[in-house]
C-alpha cells in the first residue's frame, strides 16, 4: 500500500492516562509519544509519514474497513473486510486500578504500560497479512539498535513482543504470513521498566481488565438523556488526556496539526493550561467524576504552589504567582524548539516541541483558577495552607496587575488591553469574595472599578447598538465577550448586541471563529469551544430551540467516533488543529449539561455559570459517595467487585 496522509478526523484515540496513540483507517499507528503524552514520540507518521515511523497491521490484499469503539471503553475495534475474508483488530492501551483502590476511586491507576494489538480472521477461511513495526524513537532523530529475543525484538524505548515469527528487515521489524480463520494472534508494545512476552492467557486478561475499567467508570456518569452517546465519548476522551501519575490534563495528545494548513500557526499542546481548570472541574463534578476533578485541581494548586516557592527561595519574585501553562511531568520541558527534519502535516512547518506562550502574561487565567478554587469548595473541598496562601496571593496578583495590558486569551504576541482579561479580573475578585480570601471592601471596591472601566473603554458602537469589543484599542470583537454573559458581567440587552455582533462578523451558522484577525488575517478554521460558548449564550438568553438546534448542527460535524479537533471549516467539516482537543470536549459536555437542565427547569436558563455551579450539592468525601449512590444505583455493586484492578 502507498503512503499517505489521512484527514485528522479518520483518526481515532486509544491511551492509558499516561499517553496515547492515534489509528488511522489502515490499521495504523501513526502518534504515539513514550513514555507519557510529552515524551518524544516512537511513531511520528502524523507529521512525517517518512521519517516519523509507524506501526500497522492489516491485510495485505484490497480491503475496505469498518470502524468504532467497543462501546463505553477506549477499546477501538477495525473490521478489515476483503474478497476472501474478514479481519478483526482490536486495539487498546492496558489500563486498571491499583489492586487498593477504594470502589470509587478509578484516579489510582496501576502502571500497566502496555500497547496491545489483538487479531483475528472472523470471517473466510484464510487471508495474507502484513505487519510492520517501524519505530523511529526521539521524533525520528535515534539511530535505530533492535534487540532480538526469542518471542521479539528491544529498544531501549519498548520491547515488541508476539506469538508470530517477527524478522527484522533493515530498520524495522515485519510479519508477513497467511492467517487462518479463527486463530487469535497479538502484538504488545511493552515500555515498562520490567517486562517479557506473555502468553496467549495473559493477553486476554489485559483485556479483560480494561474493558472493566472502562465499563465500571461509566457507570459513575450522572447524566442520562438523549445525547447519552455523546456525552459518554466526550468524557471518555477527556480521561484520556488525563495524565494519572500527577493528575495533570493535557489539552491534545499531539503538536503541530495546524490551525491553517501550510501555515506556521502549528503549537505544542501536549501541556496544561491554567484556563483549562474551571472548565475541566465544572464539566467533570457536574457528570460525577469528582476524583479526576480533585485531582486535576490539586495538580494545579501544586504546580503554582511550587512555582511560588522556588522564586521565593532563590530570593526574587515571579511578577505574578502563576504560570500560562504547565509540564505534565516534573521533568517537562515548556522551552521551544522546532523538529527541522519533519515535514510537518500538510507541509505546516515548523513543527514544534514545547510551547513558547508559557512566558506570556494572560491576566484571565486568574479568574479562572479563582473560579476553580470556588467551584472545589463548593462540592465540599477543603483548602490546605498552601492551598490558601496560594488563593490570597493570586488575589494580590490580580489587584496589583489589572490594570495591565496582557496576551489575552488568544495567545496574540501583542500585549493589549483585552477586554476577556478584564473580564476575567472581575471574575476573579467575585469568587475571592465567595471565598472571603481578603477583606471583601476592598476587593468590592477594585471589582466595581474593572466593571466600570469595561463598560467605559471596552463598549463601542455600530449600526445594531452598543456592543463589547474585543480591546479598549480595537473595536473588533472577539467569541470571549459572549462569556460576558454568561458570568454575569452584562446586562441582557447589552449581551443581545453583542452578540449580534458577533454573529456579523464571526459566526457561519453555529460555527464562530476567536476573533476577526485569526479568521480573516490567519485563515484559521472556526474554533469549537468559541461555537459552544455561543449555544450557552442561547440558553442563558432563553431561546432554547434555537440553542438546541445549533448544538446538533455541531454534534453532526463530528468524527464518525464522537471525536472533535480544536477547529473546523464550517462549510467542509474538515478538523483542523491538534486532536482530540479537549476543550472542544469540556464544551460539548457543559453545553449538553446547560441545555438539558434549562429544558427541565426554564426558570434556571438565565443563571450565571457559577449559580448553575453553585446548586450542584457535595461530591467530595462521603457526603459526594452517598449522594452518588442516589443518583447513580448501579454504582453500589462496585463496593465488592474488583474487575477492573490490576490481576498480576
Amino acid at each position: 500500500m502507498e503512503s499517505k496522509e489521512y484527514a485528522i478526523k479518520d483518526y481515532s484515540l486509544i491511551g492509558n492516562c499516561e499517553t496515547a496513540a492515534l489509528i488511522n483507517p489502515d490499521g495504523g499507528i501513526d502518534w504515539m509519544c513514550l513514555p507519557a503524552f510529552d515524551g518524544p514520540s516512537i511513531f511520528g507518521a502524523l507529521l512525517d509519514r517518512g521519517k516519523g515511523g509507524e506501526f500497522y497491521i492489516r491485510p495485505a490484499i484490497p480491503f475496505r474497513s469498518e470502524r468504532s469503539y467497543l462501546a463505553d471503553t477506549a477499546i477501538f475495534v477495525t473490521r478489515f473486510i476483503t474478497d476472501r475474508g474478514t479481519l478483526e483488530l482490536k486495539d487498546f492501551f492496558v489500563i486498571a486500578r491499583e489492586k487498593g483502590a477504594r470502589f470509587y476511586d478509578f484516579t489510582a491507576l496501576y502502571p500497566t504500560r502496555k500497547l496491545v494489538r489483538t487479531f483475528t480472521l472472523i470471517a473466510g477461511d484464510e487471508i495474507p497479512i502484513e505487519i510492520a513495526i517501524k519505530a523511529r524513537p526521539d521524533y525520528g532523530r535515534k539511530k535505530i539498535n533492535w534487540q532480538k529475543t526469542r518471542h521479539g525484538y528491544i529498544l531501549d524505548e519498548a520491547a515488541f513482543y508476539s506469538d508470530l515469527p517477527l524478522e527484522q528487515k533493515g530498520d524495522d521489524v515485519f510479519v508477513s504470513l497467511s492467517l487462518k480463520r479463527g486463530s487469535r494472534h497479538h502484538v504488545v508494545c511493552d515500555y515498562g521498566e520490567e517486562n517479557s512476552a506473555p502468553k496467549p492467557a495473559q493477553v486476554e486478561s489485559w483485556y479483560q481488565v480494561t474493558e472493566s475499567f472502562w465499563k465500571e467508570w461509566n457507570l459513575f456518569n450522572y447524566y442520562r438523556g438523549p445525547y447519552q452517546a455523546m456525552v459518554r465519548r466526550s468524557a471518555v476522551t477527556l480521561k484520556l488526556l488525563t495524565y494519572a501519575p500527577t493528575g495533570a490534563f493535557v489539552a491534545a495528545p499531539t503538536t503541530s496539526l495546524p490551525e491553517t494548513f501550510g501555515s506556521e500557526q502549528n503549537w505544542d499542546y501536549r501541556y496544561v493550561w491554567v484556563r483549562d481548570t474551571s472548565l475541566f472541574i465544572d464539566a467533570f463534578f457536574r457528570l460525577g467524576y469528582s476524583g479526576e476533578a480533585q485531582a486535576f485541581f490539586k495538580f494545579m494548586a501544586r504546580r503554582c504552589t511550587l512555582e511560588r516557592e522556588q522564586f521565593i527561595d532563590k530570593e526574587k519574585r515571579n511578577e505574578t504567582s502563576i504560570k500560562v501553562l504547565y509540564g505534565i511531568r516534573p521533568e517537562s520541558v515548556t522551552e521551544e524548539k522546532y523538529l527541522d527534519h519533519f515535514t510537518g502535516y500538510r507541509n505546516s512547518k515548523p513543527v514544534r516541541i514545547g510551547n513558547r506562550a508559557a512566558d506570556q502574561f494572560q491576566i484571565d487565567n486568574y479568574g479562572h483558577l479563582l473560579q476553580a478554587m470556588y467551584y472545589f469548595k463548593c462540592t465540599g473541598g477543603k483548602f490546605t495552607p498552601h492551598m490558601q496562601e496560594l488563593a490570597e496571593d493570586m488575589v494580590r496578583d490580580v489587584l496589583n496587575h489589572w490594570q495591565e495590558k496582557d496576551n489575552g486569551i488568544w495567545e496574540m504576541p501583542a500585549k493589549r488591553n483585552y477586554t476577556y482579561g478584564k473580564q476575567m479580573a472581575w471574575m476573579a475578585l467575585r469568587r475571592a469574595v465567595d471565598m472571603e480570601l481578603l477583606p471583601n471592601a476592598e476587593l468590592d471596591k477594585v471589582s466595581r472599578k474593572i466593571k466600570d472601566q469595561i463598560m467605559q473603554k471596552g463598549i463601542k458602537t455600530a449600526d445594531g447598538g452598543p456592543y463589547l469589543s474585543e480591546s479598549y484599542e480595537s473595536p473588533d470583537v472577539d467569541a470571549a465577550g459572549l462569556l460576558a454573559f454568561t458570568s454575569g458581567l452584562i446586562s441582557e440587552d447589552l449581551a443581545r448586541t453583542t452578540r449580534e455582533q458577533i454573529e456579523r462578523h464571526l459566526a457561519v451558522g453555529p460555527f464562530l471563529y476567536r476573533n476577526q484577525e485569526q479568521r480573516h488575517h490567519w485563515k484559521e478554521g472556526a474554533f469549537l469551544l468559541c461555537s459552544f460558548w455561543y449555544v450557552n449564550h442561547l440558553i442563558k438568553e432563553d431561546r432554547l430551540e434555537q440553542a438546541e438546534e445549533a448544538l446538533k448542527k455541531i454534534m453532526d460535524r463530528a468524527s464518525p467516533f464522537g471525536l472533535f479537533a480544536e477547529e473546523i471549516d464550517p462549510e467542509t467539516g474538515e478538523f483542523i488543529g491538534n486532536f482530540p482537543q479537549g476543550f472542544s470536549h469540556l464544551g460539548l459536555i457543559k453545553t449538553i449539561l446547560n441545555l438539558e437542565d434549562a429544558k427541565k427547569n426554564p426558570r434556571d436558563s438565565g443563571l450565571s455559570d457559577q449559580e448553575k455551579f453553585g446548586r450542584l450539592g457535595a461530591t467530595i468525601g462521603w457526603k459526594g459517595v452517598i449522594s452518588g449512590f442516589f443518583r447513580v444505583p448501579g454504582t453500589f455493586p462496585l463496593l465488592w467487585s474488583s474487575r477492573s484492578k490490576w490481576r498480576e
